[in-house]
């Protein structure tokens, strides 16, 4: 959360004595399954790419996983094949390395210094927010002392133990679906209402990233092409699945997801459903910077608003800034939005062993200013200024948003984004050749149409990894 770049650092091993079962844990209500459990013959989560090890593995360990998350998948709990599972969690973090890492020995937020260790474990304690958030439990009946007779500290216990639940949005017997669906298979998800399609379609978007039209079935109103969320941040919209299609194909993995979106939970090699919010986690969509790093402006850092913070990761995942509900009291979650995200955090970092740092950082309405484009680069688009030379057409930065983002170095210092940038440059001049009315070209215009590109370009940029 709000981290920066890495490079390997060595940190002493601190587990604090908050890894520990609780015994509240014991206490806590049988919880509700959906579905049916894998079969022991099942193969679970790999990854084809044999991606290294990363920091996170020296210190995030299975039993702590399974004592955080007893009800993952639909109430099952930890199993090896579910979306879920321990595996598909490290797999997923081997592909953001950056990822719960910081290559700071410390960083200082208002007077408060925070050692490498702990930075590590307060962004996985955000990411873990944000996710009981979108796809947890959030069993508010655990409080009702009447029928759960639970106290309120054992409740809190069993509520923020919940995430990690739900596959669909809706849950197991969604709205979404057609007809009535009992939530036993992930077939389930194949098919939607027309509510569910979560479509956005532009002359540009349905260039890159379009919408799977064709009814599943004689009955015209389901379709196949649904794109509400799945997945750990309830991965949304075509242009949202494209774009991590398109990151994985850069990893050298081939799905289409705007075609098969339900992929997103069936397909464990690698496992996309964890990969997907590690994805959405980590990468900017500019002027949005990821939740996981960020560079404050001048006028956030005056008031206290930079490293690792929690609040500006509202903003960028919901634009949620109502701050925690000061009228709640005695472990009682309250209402939803940014106030049960900043309690989730504040209840990670317990259990993580590291403190949630100054109150007023923890929600983003104090912000002095959000992450308006101002006078930024936000996407790559064709060159006019050149588009009459004797020369093949390129692409530059331009200030306002588009289909293919520019990270601005100055705002996104990743090299990450470095090579993506070249990557998406290419990606524009490829729509250019193949699609020139996109953006209104023609040969009389933009005599550059008539010269080509010396490379071989592709809709990936090039087939170089």
């Amino acid at each position: 959360m709000l981290l920066f770049r890495g490079f390997p650092f060595v940190f002493p091993l601190l587990l604090p004595i908050s890894f520990q079962h609780s015994p509240a844990v014991q206490l806590c209500p049988k919880t509700r399954r959906y579905g049916q459990i894998q079969s022991p013959k099942c193969t679970g989560a790999v990854d084809p790419n044999l991606k290294p090890r990363v920091r996170l593995e020296k210190w995030f360990t299975r039993e702590l996983w399974e004592n955080l998350f007893p009800v993952s998948n639909q109430g099952w709990g930890e199993h090896p094949c579910m979306p879920y599972s321990f595996d598909a969690f490290i797999i997923a973090a081997r592909y953001f390395p950056e990822f719960g890492a910081t290559p700071n020995p410390s960083q200082s937020v208002r007077r408060i210094t925070y050692n490498a260790s702990e930075i590590q474990r307060r962004d996985v304690a955000a990411f873990f927010a944000h996710v009981l958030a979108e796809s947890g439990q959030n069993n508010l009946r655990l409080f009702n002392s009447s029928s759960s007779k639970l106290s309120p500290r054992v409740a809190s216990e069993c509520f923020y133990r919940g995430a990690f639940y739900h596959f669909f949005e809706g849950g197991p017997r969604s709205p979404l679906f057609p007809g009535r669906s009992d939530g036993k298979t992930f077939k389930d998800g194949d098919r939607c209402v027309e509510a569910g399609r979560y479509c956005k379609r532009t002359p540009e978007l349905d260039f890159w990233y379009p919408c799977k039209e064709r009814a599943e079935s004689a009955n015209t109103s389901a379709f196949g092409g649904c794109y509400f969320g799945r997945g750990p941040l309830q991965l949304s919209w075509n242009y949202n699945y494209g774009q991590f299609r398109h990151f994985l194909r850069t990893e050298g993995v081939e799905v289409d997801l705007l075609q098969q979106p339900n992929q997103l939970l069936t397909r464990l090699d690698p496992p996309l459903a964890m990969l997907s919010a590690l994805w959405f986690y980590n990468t900017p969509q500019p002027p949005k910077p990821s939740m996981h790093e960020w560079v404050p402006s001048k006028r956030n850092r005056r008031i206290g608003y930079e490293g690792s913070v929690f609040g500006p990761t509202n903003l960028v995942i919901n634009n949620e800034c109502n701050g925690e509900d000061e009228n709640v009291h005695n472990f009682f979650p309250g209402p939803g939005g940014e106030n049960r995200r900043i309690k989730a955090f504040k209840w990670f970092c317990a259990k993580l062993g590291v403190t949630t740092g100054p109150e007023e950082t923890l929600s983003c309405k104090g912000m002095a200013e959000g992450f308006g484009p101002g006078q930024r680069l936000l996407s790559w688009q064709p060159d006019w200024a050149n588009m009459w030379r004797r020369k093949p057409c390129d692409c530059v930065p331009a200030s306002f948003a588009g289909v293919l983002p520019y990270f601005d170095p100055k705002h996104h210092p990743s090299r990450r984004w470095a090579k993506e940038n070249e990557r998406n440059r290419l990606r524009c001049v490829y729509s250019i050749y193949k699609k020139p009315e996109l953006y209104r070209m023609n040969s009389d215009n933009s005599p550059c149409l008539g010269y080509t590109v010396k490379i071989k370009l592709t809709r990936s940029g090039t087939d170089r990894r």
